[in-house]
């Protein structure tokens, strides 16, 4: 159009020029529109995730873009944490200053594990020393926590517990039956186990590895209050997965079993010779209803407590891999939401 206005060579009048100006405006309206037209799709990447939001979130949880727990986690690493260990005076400047130095020693250490996997020695600046790499990262240990008072013996946790000793001795005796025969085996003998020394505690630290990465661990913290309120709220005994041993057992769980933290404790033979401690847990099975299978209607598995058979179990707490997202359904029934666990649902399908 620009072409062809400057090779226009007569003279135009003032209403021709504004009336060429209108029919030009109306034709670009009417181009732009076609070209929108033609244009206007949602056939490209980002859009197209939209069609899968709807199914990903049932299966595998909050979509991770739109999920806050990154936020709430940095909030609680990067402000809670440094506010707790400062001394309350002028806290802003010490919770920078201990993220700062927190940043900067993530920062080392990760460049010492990158030039020990590259170079298979260090060395140590100013000194020309050479050190040997650091051995490959291995799991890390479960941790007890919150040790209960008044638990030195069997009968004080059972007493703590509100759990009657036949029943607690009965489990015990049960465990040690299956375990390997060794010199580091608790003594069978009723009479001897009474004497051992016995921790309870309140809290269970679970290292647990994310989906398909196999040297960073998450922390599941099960806890066991009790009858005591936790943090203004109610009692919890938190539900964790046990590992069976078996991938024919318990239906379409394949191995793992629900059952509720009552209490993991341990307990030091000092009638052998090197006084091995036995770190145990108690926990209540939850029985799979209909075999395990998964529920037609909802899709899930459901569960209740055991009525037949043996309720209360004593395991070692290297069984336990994880805490069990459980939801109540009725009264003493619970869905197991296998679906929110990106690892369980992927060893489950």
């Amino acid at each position: 159009m620009a072409d062809q206005d400057a090779k226009e060579v007569r003279p135009r009048t003032v209403a021709n020029r504004r009336r060429v100006a209108d029919q030009e405006r109306v034709e670009r309206s009417d181009q732009r529109a076609d070209l929108i037209r033609r244009e206007n799709h949602f056939n490209f990447i980002k859009m197209h995730y939209l069609s899968h939001f709807a199914s990903h979130v049932p299966r595998c949880g909050s979509i991770s873009m739109y999920s806050t727990e990154i936020g709430d986690r940095a909030h609680k690493d990067q402000i809670k944490d440094g506010y707790r260990r400062s001394n309350k005076n002028q806290a802003a400047r010490q919770i920078l200053s201990r993220y700062g130095r927190q940043h900067a020693l993530g920062i080392r250490l990760q460049t010492i594990e990158a030039l020990s996997k590259v170079e298979g020695v260090i060395v140590v600046e100013e000194s020309g020393m050479e050190m040997p790499t650091v051995p490959s990262r291995t799991t890390p240990r479960l941790v007890l926590r919150g040790r209960m008072k008044n638990t030195s013996t069997l009968t004080e946790l059972c007493t703590a517990l509100d759990i009657h000793y036949s029943n607690m001795m009965e489990e015990i005796l049960r465990f040690i039956r299956q375990t390997a025969a060794d010199d580091r085996r608790l003594p069978a003998d009723p009479a001897k186990l009474r004497l051992l020394p016995v921790e309870g505690f309140s809290q269970l630290e679970i290292p647990v590895p994310p989906f398909q990465e196999t040297d960073r661990f998450q922390i599941h913290r099960a806890r066991c209050t009790r009858t005591k309120a936790f943090r203004n709220g109610g009692s919890r005994n938190d539900w964790v997965w046990v590992e069976t041993g078996g991938e024919a057992n318990y239906g379409d769980l394949r191995g793992p079993v629900v059952t509720r933290l009552l209490a993991p404790f341990k307990i030091r033979n000092i009638l052998s010779e090197d006084a091995a401690v036995h770190r145990l847990a108690l926990v209540r099975i939850l029985d799979p209803i209909n075999g395990g299978r998964f529920h037609i209607l909802s899709g899930y598995i459901r569960g209740g407590n055991r009525i037949n058979g043996r309720e209360m179990r004593i395991v070692s707490i290297g069984a336990v891999i994880g805490q069990a997202p459980v939801i109540p359904m009725g009264e003493n029934q619970w869905i197991v939401n296998h679906r929110i666990d990106v690892r369980t649902f992927n060893k489950i399908y």
